[in-house]
C-alpha cells in the first residue's frame, strides 16, 4: 500500500453525432469542477468532428494549463474500442480515468477513486456506483449499484459486465498487458474486463455514486434484435477466451433474446426491475 497519490490522465473520445452541449458540460466537469485535478486530459476525436465540437474543445484546451489538456485527432472514423487503444497510448501515467462525452463526474470522484487506486497498488481495475439521468432535463432516474468485492465482481461478469465504463480508473500496463480493448463496435469495455480476468487482473468498485450518467429506460427500450448481434460477438468472444462455458453461453443468450425481442413499454418495466434488483 502506497500513501501518495499517484498522478493520473483522463482518457475521453469523441464522435461528430455527440452533442456539444453535453460534450461541454462532460469536459468541465473533469477539470474545473475536480477537487483533484488530472495530470494529463487526452480526448480522441474520432473522425472529423462537427464546428461546434471543435470550438468548445479548442476553448476547453485554451482554458486548461498549460499541457494539460490535448486532442488526437483521427483522420477517419475507428470506433471507439480503437479510438479508445490509440488515446491510451498518448496517456503518459499508468493510472488512466475513463469519461464519456456526454456523461457528468461529481467533484469528488478523483478525489476518491485515484486515492483508493494509490492505496490499493494491488487493484487493476476501479469503478463506482453512477446514477442515471434524463439526457435532457438531468433529473434523476435510477442508481446503478455494482458489486464492490473482486469476489463478487467475478461472479457477476458471469452474466453482466461489472463495472459502468466510463466511471472506471485503471492501470495502463495492466490493459495493455492484455492488448487493450478488443475490437468491438459495442460491448468492448466488457470484453476487456473479461480479458483481464482470465489474465488475473484484480478488480473493485467503490460504493459512491461518482458519476451521472445520461440514459433512461427509453434508450434501452430501443436496443433490440440489432443490438443483440454484438452482444452475440461478445459472448462468443468470451466462450472463446474461456471466460465462460458453453452452458453459461447458451444460458445468457437465451436471456438476452427473450430482452430484445420484447416489445418496449415491457423492455422499459424488465429494465426497472433489473436495475432495482440487481443495478
Amino acid at each position: 500500500m502506497s500513501s501518495k497519490m499517484e498522478k493520473f490522465s483522463v482518457l475521453m473520445s469523441v464522435y461528430h453525432s455527440d452533442n456539444p452541449h453535453y460534450l461541454d458540460v462532460a469536459l468541465h466537469s473533469i477539470y474545473d469542477d475536480q477537487l483533484v485535478k488530472p495530470d494529463q486530459i487526452i480526448i480522441v476525436a474520432d473522425g472529423e468532428l462537427l464546428q461546434t465540437q471543435n470550438d468548445i474543445i479548442g476553448k476547453f484546451i485554451s482554458h486548461c494549463p498549460n499541457g494539460i489538456a490535448e486532442l488526437l485527432q483521427l483522420p477517419y472514423n475507428v470506433g471507439l474500442a480503437a479510438a479508445l487503444n490509440t488515446g491510451l497510448e498518448h496517456c503518459r501515467n499508468n493510472l488512466v480515468a475513463r469519461m464519456d462525452s456526454d456523461d457528468i463526474s461529481s467533484p469528488d470522484r478523483f478525489q476518491k477513486q485515484i486515492t483508493f487506486m494509490s492505496t490499493h497498488t494491488e487493484i487493476d481495475v476501479c469503478g463506482s456506483y453512477i446514477d442515471e439521468i434524463d439526457p435532457v432535463t438531468e433529473t434523476f432516474i435510477s442508481t446503478r449499484k455494482v458489486p464492490l468485492t473482486h469476489n463478487e465482481i467475478i461472479v457477476f461478469a458471469r452474466k453482466r459486465s461489472p463495472f459502468s465504463h466510463p466511471s472506471v480508473v485503471f492501470r495502463k500496463n495492466k490493459v495493455i498487458s492484455v492488448g487493450g480493448y478488443p475490437p468491438f463496435r459495442k460491448s468492448q469495455d466488457f470484453a476487456l474486463w473479461s480479458k483481464m480476468i482470465v489474465n488475473d487482473a484484480k478488480f473493485a468498485n467503490i460504493s459512491d455514486v461518482l458519476l451521472r450518467m445520461r440514459t433512461g429506460n427509453d434508450m434501452m427500450a430501443r436496443r433490440g434484435i440489432s443490438h443483440l448481434k454484438y452482444e452475440i460477438k461478445v459472448l462468443g468472444y468470451q466462450r472463446k477466451i474461456g471466460f465462460i462455458t458453453t452452458g453459461q453461453f447458451i444460458h445468457v443468450l437465451a436471456i438476452r433474446t427473450f430482452f430484445r425481442i420484447l416489445p418496449g413499454n415491457f423492455k422499459k418495466v424488465v429494465y426497472k426491475i433489473i436495475r432495482k434488483c440487481y443495478g
